[in-house]
């Protein structure tokens, strides 16, 4: 080895080591559908994986990040997120509760709704000739009966705290059979979701309470360790999903329209 080859080896030994987390992005989602945003159920990743999918894929492609997807129960992505086994986490809509498993974009200490992923709505769906009923203001004609929501949902939480009986279920699908039997008296859900679903799965029986509950900003949450490692990082893969959804959100949505029907 002559003297110009150890020089080099030495310099290149000084240089601090390339961190994994620098050029990986872990990212786990949910294995439900939630048409559009990622579509297919299960842990495989389809063809046209969904609008939220594409978007961080594309913030990924921007920043020189190799991204790594993966799916798996909400609950169990919280836990990974927690630990640091995962970076990321979509899409969740901003609930103090959630803060101990990872961060949010925030802006003066609230919910950053400029690097939003998207927003939506929260609808009430009830059976056809139901006493149920919501005015915008106040929930009527629940008596003992609960309303359904998808369980880890944050509706959830909000219906207890406006001292409504709530009940869950797993998926989409079971809230509505439970709707369309009378176990449950009306079902809290993202309008665009519960639309979707309806328009593939009639049911004539079922109607949908055209004010909405609420409308939500929904992130993508990011690990408190890969925020610690890199908070300018952190912030600037924020910062670029929020323009990526302003400019590619149409066309998105577009192109996923026909596979929603």
């Amino acid at each position: 080895m002559t003297r110009w080859t150890l020089l080099v080896t030495a310099a290149l030994a000084l240089l601090p080591a390339s961190p994994v987390w620098a050029q990986k992005l872990r990212v786990a989602y949910s294995d439900i559908e939630v048409a559009p945003y990622q579509m297919g159920s299960g842990t495989d990743m389809p063809y046209a994986p969904g609008l939220v999918v594409e978007l961080v894929q594309m913030v990924a492609q921007e920043m020189g990040l190799t991204v790594v997807f993966e799916r798996a129960p909400q609950l169990r992505s919280f836990r990974r997120l927690q630990s640091g086994d995962i970076d990321a986490t979509f899409a969740y809509s901003y609930a103090p509760e959630r803060l101990h498993y990872g961060r949010y974009p925030l802006k003066d200490g609230k919910p950053d709704e400029s690097a939003r992923v998207f927003s939506q709505s929260y609808v009430l769906y009830r059976l056809k000739g139901s006493p149920f009923n919501w005015d915008g203001r106040a929930v009527s004609g629940l008596g003992d009966g609960a309303i359904g929501f998808n369980s880890t949902f944050s509706i959830g939480a909000e219906l207890n705290r406006k001292g409504l009986k709530a009940e869950d279920a797993k998926t989409t699908e079971q809230n509505f059979q439970k709707l369309s039997k009378g176990r449950i008296q009306g079902y809290a859900m993202q309008e665009l979701v519960g639309d979707n679903y309806l328009s593939t799965h009639p049911m004539p029986e079922v109607e949908k309470i055209a004010i909405p509950l609420e409308t939500k900003a929904y992130y993508l949450m990011l690990s408190h360790q890969f925020v610690a490692q890199d908070p300018e990082r952190a912030e600037r893969l924020w910062a670029k999903l929020g323009k990526l959804r302003q400019d590619k959100a149409p066309e998105l949505l577009r192109k996923y329209a026909p596979l929603t029907q």
